[in-house]
């Protein structure tokens, strides 16, 4: 049942539910981190999507509620992450850049630590854009180059290809003076079963593999929903791991930078098992996982066109605290995930997939 502990449900009341983990979490309670999701419209129509895409986008009503529940929250934490997602996001820029300078006034107010990022088609991020995002302190992008099937699994609603485009974008980006421009961009690349033909990494890092900026991370494709990913050769559990450590193995060779490679402490740790994190949908839903957008376990609250944002604490403590099992106390890969390493397996998918052990705890 909804509590309703509302605008400031994760204030000073929220710890009055809190469950007593095995070792204390309390790393990630100074830092809040929203998800904003301004239109779940997209201009791609990807192949393995899981997401709907209706074309609406979020009211000025739903926008001044998530402004003000903002304003009063980034105060009280000493780091302020801000995640723009979609659909594709850019299609709502002019927000974008509304809620980025109100952050950055008050980080100038407050003097908290900002970051922001963006997941981006990238089609539409051109210089001119690129530029006004970094000034507003979006530095750190994920776009996703699927190798030369792109313009097959992710070609633009009107049918025609998008990879040139992204590319000629993405080369003049990589033009910008680095002392200037301090940014970084994951080429995201998701593979499929056949996806073994290793010279579309030779092409990038003809491109950007001198750039330290730009870093390549490959996933598998996996099936989150809808029905396009049913035509195609995803990978298996048992040989997943295996072709894209194959991937990685190369890119190690010829030199290009790899995020596959994060192994420092909490790398591993999802987002949504922060407690102060949570999902800002267009449609006015507040989440905590971007993957089970419409699952009823993934519902937080809503933004309630009288009451500002109304939070379920009770769902909030399900995703974000997790005992420590016997068996992580001794994984020298404890500090890395915490156990909190996708709170969707366990909670939607009812099991535990141990990033390490390559297996399902039990």
């Amino acid at each position: 049942m909804m509590s309703g502990y509302i605008s400031d449900c994760l204030g000073e009341n929220f710890s009055c539910i809190q469950p007593k983990p095995i070792l204390p979490q309390k790393f990630n309670w100074d830092v809040f981190m929203a998800t904003l999701i301004p239109t779940e419209g997209c201009n791609f129509q990807c192949s393995y999507c899981h997401k709907n895409h209706p074309a609406a986008s979020m009211t000025r009503d739903t926008l001044d509620q998530i402004e003000e529940y903002i304003t009063a929250q980034a105060p009280r934490h000493k780091q302020v992450v801000l995640a723009w997602l979609g659909g594709e996001p850019i299609l709502c820029k002019d927000t974008v850049l509304e809620v980025s300078e109100m952050i950055q006034n008050l980080q100038k107010q407050h003097g908290f630590q900002y970051t922001a990022k963006m997941t981006t088609n990238g089609y539409l991020l051109d210089e001119k854009l690129f530029r006004q995002f970094c000034q507003a302190g979006i530095t750190s992008y994920q776009i996703t180059l699927d190798g030369w099937n792109h313009d097959k699994t992710r070609p633009h609603v009107s049918g025609k290809g998008t990879l040139q485009t992204i590319i000629n974008n993405l080369a003049s980006l990589s033009k910008l003076p680095p002392a200037e421009y301090s940014f970084h961009i994951t080429l995201r690349h998701n593979i499929l079963a056949d996806d073994e033909d290793y010279s579309w990494y030779d092409y990038l890092y003809r491109l950007f593999g001198h750039d330290k900026r730009f870093a390549v991370l490959v996933r598998a494709v996996g099936d989150w929903g809808g029905e396009g990913v049913h035509s195609l050769s995803i990978l298996h559990q048992d040989t997943k791991d295996v072709l894209v450590a194959k991937h990685v193995a190369y890119l190690d060779k010829i030199g290009m930078s790899c995020h596959n490679h994060r192994n420092g402490a909490l790398a591993q740790v999802c987002y949504a098992s922060y407690p102060h994190s949570m999902v800002f949908r267009a449609n006015g839903k507040i989440g905590k996982c971007t993957v089970a957008l419409d699952h009823p376990q993934n519902q937080l609250g809503w933004v309630d066109p009288e009451k500002g944002i109304v939070i379920d604490p009770e769902v909030n403590c399900r995703w974000s605290f997790s005992d420590l099992k016997p068996e992580c106390r001794s994984c020298r890969n404890v500090l890395r995930c915490m156990n909190m390493q996708c709170k969707k397996s366990e909670i939607i998918d009812g099991k535990t997939v141990c990033l390490y052990r390559k297996s399902e705890c039990v």
